[in-house]
């Protein structure tokens, strides 16, 4: 099934979370907060894959292509996460490795060295309408009902009340954290709701890469430069050079080379910054850091991969 196909449903925008300290409270479901893609699979004979932005990431998952035989009462909408396992654990890394692979065989390749998982947690379309505006409980029965699990397709299940102890026992499993989510909760597609609350272990952030400073000696790259968008325009973030792989600076290299523009897209000068090469703020990345500076900006950022899953207008400003 094509996106096209795939329209016979609405686009449904996933619904976000806001991030929160780990808290207990017995009206709300707790999860793992599996490091992976946001991802909408809409199943109704075939099977299309949608990333949070909308982008048809079936092709890239054709291990993930059988999933529509693996559910009833269709169309369904699914909202979920693909993730890739390493040493048993979810592996970002791994997951980035196989989304930025276009030549057909490689993908293919991928797909048996590093096969992908769908993680559903949540049912929006059910014999083809919506149940969006049912509580998340029900919601969650009626995803249980539907879904034959299996090696590439499983539900994530929560637990009741217990979110300290869940959330430390996902960080000591060196899991990314936790989600908490109101059992009456309703779906309300493209917001950032309350009623979600993300419980992370690492700060990470998404941010837009801005420009870049040639490396040194073996270095092809130096730093990239950061920044978020504040709603009105781009705000200078920091930079980040810990965590380039060699293979990683030759793929970004590539990838900005087209992108090059002889003026910055940051709105607010950032600090100076010599021997900058701007670029169109059109790619994203993830960053983990350990806090930010006096000024707002990042300390200690460590690259950790782009996110291809991500549009620059949803990287927001890093809060304190």
């Amino acid at each position: 099934m094509s996106i096209m196909a795939a329209k016979a449903l609405p686009l449904v925008k996933p619904m976000l979370a806001v991030p929160a300290q780990p808290f207990d409270d017995p009206n709300y479901y707790y999860e793992i907060k599996w490091d992976g893609y946001r991802c909408l699979a809409y199943l109704n004979g075939e099977t299309t894959l949608l990333s949070r932005n909308l982008k048809d990431i079936t092709g890239t998952f054709p291990d993930l292509g059988d999933l529509c035989q693996k559910v009833k009462h269709g169309p369904l909408v699914l909202d979920g996460e693909i993730i890739v396992l390493k040493n048993g654990k979810p592996s970002f890394d791994a997951l980035q490795s196989r989304a930025k692979l276009v030549d057909e065989q490689r993908v293919h390749r991928a797909a048996l060295n590093l096969p992908a998982i769908y993680m559903a947690f949540d049912i929006l379309y059910h014999r083809g309408e919506s149940i969006m505006q049912s509580p998340l409980s029900r919601r969650l029965e009626c995803l249980q009902d539907v879904v034959t699990a299996s090696d590439n397709f499983l539900i994530s299940e929560p637990v009741i009340g217990e979110g300290v102890v869940f959330y430390r026992a996902c960080v000591a499993r060196g899991l990314e954290g936790a989600v908490a989510k109101r059992k009456d909760s309703k779906y309300i597609p493209g917001t950032r709701s309350v009623y979600w609350k993300k419980l992370r272990h690492t700060r990470e952030a998404d941010l837009v890469i801005c420009g870049y400073r040639v490396g040194r000696g073996s270095r092809l790259l130096g730093s990239l430069v950061l920044a978020a968008w504040d709603g009105t325009g781009f705000i200078y973030q920091g930079m980040v050079g810990s965590g380039l792989s060699h293979s990683e600076e030759v793929h970004l290299l590539k990838k900005m080379a087209v992108l090059v523009t002889s003026s910055p897209s940051i709105k607010d000068s950032p600090p100076p910054v010599r021997d900058v090469q701007w670029v169109q703020p059109l790619l994203v990345c993830r960053v983990e850091y350990l806090t930010l500076t006096r000024e707002g900006f990042l300390r200690h950022p460590v690259y950790k991969g782009l996110r291809t899953d991500k549009v620059p207008g949803e990287c927001e400003p890093v809060l304190r």
